[in-house]
């Protein structure tokens, strides 16, 4: 027995030793590729990153607190249990407020704790999948297809707010790119797969629906291990498979046991709906899904249909032996498989029979603009400088305005959430300036952000805020919106103490009897 488990041991210690050796020569290898570039290339794309972190670090600090508010407030602050197990809504992204919590452990700042680490996490996912497909394909594939990815309206706006998407994106980067590594003649096999189930479990841990990226990459893989018989890698992938679902499970256990199988797997934003609900819909919310992942919401799908025969064109010159054998190459290596991530999840949408926001969806914009990439590098090839000059000057154009119009689509939403914000804030504000008593705030949004600037600019007073009238207590402030909104619709006979376009305040008087309700339904 004894002789054994020292054979085990020295074997699993070779093979330890073996995977970090694979690791350090992929990750000198992204190193290495990107030191190999011309000097102008690499300024160039180090110009890029520059203005991308500028501008995501714009955005991080002047986006509204929306979302990343609620993931604050309802979870991060609590702690590291309420953020493991407690999942009353959607927004429980655990890992990527797991990591937020380990930043609010050094502060509680809004800002340092959420907006701080995904700040981090896009620009090193930037750079990974910038050094990742220029080891596959070209630099001009990387950087069209990482540039204008990165700049993709989506892609700015969740690089500014601490949601967990680009901890997703950058996942999805390394599930694929190990998926390539697997495939490749010569590829570091133990890192692949090594990348493949970490990858998988992190992904999952961070959002459900990265289930969607793992069914890319395993069936990609299933179909091209089945037709060689590869048994063996057959039966690897499949135990990777159960790995990643029984390592998942086991995260998500505190999860399932304090809220239970039900209330997780409840998700409105992932509801199936009726046959005669989807179907009809189908059309409209595949244009605009597709148009929102391309640039525009509601014409971005012509980007979709211009770009996808383009890339069947390509697929044609290449069988027809009519591409430089690069190009025909990395099409069949990189693009095949990037056309099935971009494809693959509406089939699981169709038996799913959901209608997912974009945002679950954005991590497979980057496969479209890679063959985006690869579009533009045929154009480039097709009619070169310096004899043709148009195609240079018409697509550094195109990016200048794609750029503009992106940043531009961020910055428009901004104003009305930022009014908004600023009517909530200056409400508990007023409050804060006031005598301390229990405060009354049924409606959910007010409850939200009442509760978030009294953590974040008013933590020094003791806060009493409900939201429902508890028996027997006396409330010395209720707060409701204007002009009879929302559900919550007080009848007192007296004027709001405080009133602005989206909060009134009522200072209830001392000898008011509490057996009158201050709300009718």
């Amino acid at each position: 027995m004894g002789t054994a488990l020292v054979g085990v041991s020295a074997e699993a210690t070779t093979e330890l030793g073996a995977l970090r050796a694979e690791l350090r020569q992929i990750g000198r290898g992204l190193v290495d590729g990107v030191w190999s570039l011309a000097p102008t290339q690499r300024r160039r794309a180090a110009w890029l990153l520059a203005g991308l972190t500028a501008l995501r670090l714009y955005f991080s600090l002047f986006n509204p607190e929306y979302d990343d508010a609620v993931s604050y407030e309802v979870f991060v602050s609590k702690g590291l249990l309420v953020t493991s197990a407690y999942y009353p809504i959607p927004n429980n992204h655990v890992l990527s407020n797991a990591i937020s919590l380990l930043f609010y452990q050094i502060s509680p700042a809004f800002w340092w704790s959420m907006r701080l680490p995904v700040l981090i996490i896009s620009t090193v996912a930037t750079i990974f999948l910038f050094a990742a497909t220029l080891r596959r394909t070209s630099y001009l594939i990387a950087l069209v297809g990482t540039g204008l990815f990165s700049l993709l309206q989506l892609s700015l706006y969740h690089a500014g707010v601490g949601r967990g998407y680009w901890l997703l994106i950058g996942l999805a980067g390394i599930v694929f790119f190990s998926m390539m590594e697997l495939l490749a003649a010569r590829g570091r096999r133990r890192a692949a797969w090594a990348g493949l189930a970490v990858a998988g479990v992190l992904g999952c841990y961070t959002i459900p629906t990265f289930v969607y990226v793992l069914a890319s990459a395993f069936s990609w893989l299933g179909l091209a291990f089945l037709p060689r018989a590869q048994w063996p890698r057959l039966r690897r992938l499949v135990g990777v498979a159960v790995l990643i679902g029984w390592a998942t499970a086991l995260l998500y256990a505190p999860l399932l046991l304090v809220s239970g199988l039900r209330i997780f797997a409840r998700n409105g934003y992932v509801e199936t709906l009726a046959p005669a609900v989807f179907w009809p819909n189908l059309p409209v919310y595949l244009w605009h899904n597709e148009g929102f992942l391309a640039g525009q919401r509601s014409v971005g799908a012509l980007v979709t249909l211009t770009v996808l025969p383009l890339v069947g064109y390509l697929f044609y010159l290449a069988r027809a032996g009519r591409l430089p054998a690069p190009q025909a190459q990395r099409l069949r290596t990189v693009g095949l498989p990037a056309l099935w991530f971009v494809g693959l999840p509406y089939a699981a949408l169709f038996v799913q029979r959901v209608f997912p926001p974009e945002r679950v969806l954005l991590y497979k914009a980057f496969f479209f603009f890679v063959l985006v990439g690869m579009v533009v590098d045929w154009v480039m090839w097709r009619w070169p400088a310096p004899t043709h000059r148009w195609p240079r000057r018409a697509l550094t154009t195109l990016a200048g305005l794609f750029a503009l119009y992106q940043t531009f689509t961020v910055v428009r939403v901004n104003p009305t959430a930022r009014s908004t914000n600023a009517s909530y804030r200056a409400g508990l504000l007023w409050l804060a300036a006031r005598p301390p008593g229990p405060v009354l705030v049924p409606e959910p949004t007010h409850n939200l952000f009442f509760r978030f600037y009294a953590h974040t600019q008013a933590r020094q007073r003791p806060w009493r805020i409900d939201n429902e009238q508890r028996p027997g207590r006396r409330y010395d402030y209720v707060v409701a919106f204007p002009n009879k909104r929302g559900f919550f619709q007080p009848r007192f006979t007296f004027a709001p103490a405080y009133h602005d376009e989206n909060v009134e305040i009522y200072t209830v008087p001392p000898g008011f009897p509490l057996e009158t309700a201050p709300w009718r339904h």
